[in-house]
């Protein structure tokens, strides 16, 4: 009988995965399982192209139903209910049961949740799959005074989205500074400026107390009593794992899916990737959970290989991006662990980048600059970064001295 594979979530960690146990092995049965009616689709272009009007639906996804039947990889849209890990079995909304021989868990994340006992609660939109953002496009169409709730990148895309459809757009953040702690405060306040020039308005350090409906509007006051009109709110304050099909389980659970570094999970033929996994990380030598797409891929491709039997150890260093009118901000390592931070550059026109060094090794950077002025010195620090290289601090420093000088040595 061929091994039967079943994949929990339908994204693209799930798809990646099985598309590698696939490549190393044409015998065995694989299924995704998602919860939505579409196949696996590009998430990021949802707050930008897609409500831009320049891609449509069809033009998300990965692949087609066709290239999926050619693989041999089943989608099923269906919810499972239950997870009984002692028999191997998932049980569906429908009561349909499936037995599995290896279970790879990709649920992802889902949004947080407004907690603000208003009666509009229901009225407020989020962005996290197709079908939200269908409704957000749908809904903004003839508004124009549109509230985002939430600094972070998904807040701040969108906001250059609708801006860039000459919508009015206000933008409230709990924190002091736009994208929170892991981006360095020199880019966050460019990027405010930034939007403020396009002219949104920006206001930080603010929690929303009440919202009410007056005829079609929402009258929005915030804790300081200031009061905002708007015609529409979208709420983008940050995700949790998707784990709560496999709480009192006895799948182990800390902020995800604990995972090694072989996306095994402390139970035996029990994998799990992207979003939703907590796994350890053996050049940062701790537990980390990541959202962004570069992981989801990655990771997916990962778990693939080592539900193949194929012993892989994920180590690929954490990389992430957002686009904002012309703006490109990128992201590399982790920048929380540092004794020395380095600037290149002095403006976004040429680009701007700030490393963050422990030892004279870089273990993070972020740039920010006008579209294409990052990305070839951050794609360089992240190799200088998986080597461990001892960089020297004028060369990082000096726009004028190409990086990969350093990789050389």
């Amino acid at each position: 009988m061929n091994k039967k594979i079943f994949i929990l979530g339908g994204g693209q960690s799930a798809l990646y995965a099985a598309r590698e146990i696939r490549k190393n092995n044409i015998d065995v049965e694989i299924t995704i399982l998602g919860d939505e009616k579409f196949i696996p689709y590009e998430r990021p272009p949802l707050s930008k192209d897609f409500l831009l009007n320049k891609r449509i639906d069809e033009d998300l996804y990965f692949c087609s139903k066709e290239t999926l039947e050619e693989e041999k990889i089943n989608y099923l849209n269906t919810i499972i209910i239950k997870v009984d890990f002692e028999n191997n079995i998932l049980i569906s909304e429908d009561n349909k049961q499936y037995t599995y021989d290896t279970l790879l868990i990709s649920t992802g994340s889902k949004n947080r949740k407004l907690n603000i006992n208003s009666e509009v609660d229901d009225e407020i939109f989020y962005l996290r799959n197709l079908e939200e953002a269908k409704n957000i496009k749908e809904k903004a169409l003839g508004k124009k005074n549109i509230l985002i709730i939430g600094g972070g990148f998904i807040g701040l895309e969108i906001a250059s989205s609708f801006s860039q459809l000459n919508k009015n757009i206000s933008l409230v953040e709990v924190g002091n500074q736009l994208m929170g702690r892991i981006i360095p405060n020199q880019i966050a306040d460019l990027v405010k400026q930034f939007h403020e020039d396009e002219g949104n308005k920006i206001i930080l350090n603010k929690t929303i107390s009440e919202i009410t409906k007056i005829n079609e509007k929402y009258k929005i006051l915030l804790n300081d009593n200031t009061e905002i009109i708007s015609d529409l709110i979208i709420a983008g304050i940050g995700s949790i794992p998707n784990v709560g099909l496999f709480e009192n389980t006895k799948l182990k659970l800390d902020n995800g899916i604990v995972t090694n570094e072989f996306c095994e999970t402390n139970i035996k033929n029990v994998f799990a990737s992207g979003d939703v996994s907590n796994f350890y990380h053996p050049l940062y030598g701790k537990y980390m959970r990541l959202e962004s797409y570069q992981h989801a891929q990655n990771h997916g491709i990962s778990a693939g290989k080592n539900i193949s039997g194929i012993k892989t150890e994920y180590s690929s260093i954490p990389w992430m991006w957002s686009d904002q009118f012309n703006l490109n901000l990128q992201l590399t390592g982790i920048c929380d662990d540092y004794d020395e931070i380095v600037e290149r550059g002095k403006n976004i026109d040429e680009g701007i980048i700030y490393f963050f060094l422990k030892n004279k090794n870089i273990k993070g950077a972020c740039g920010l600059g006008i579209a294409g002025k990052v990305g070839r010195d951050i794609r360089i620090t992240t190799k200088l970064t998986e080597k461990n290289t001892i960089v020297d601090s004028s060369i990082l420093s000096d726009q004028s001295q190409k990086l990969n000088k350093l990789i050389q040595k």
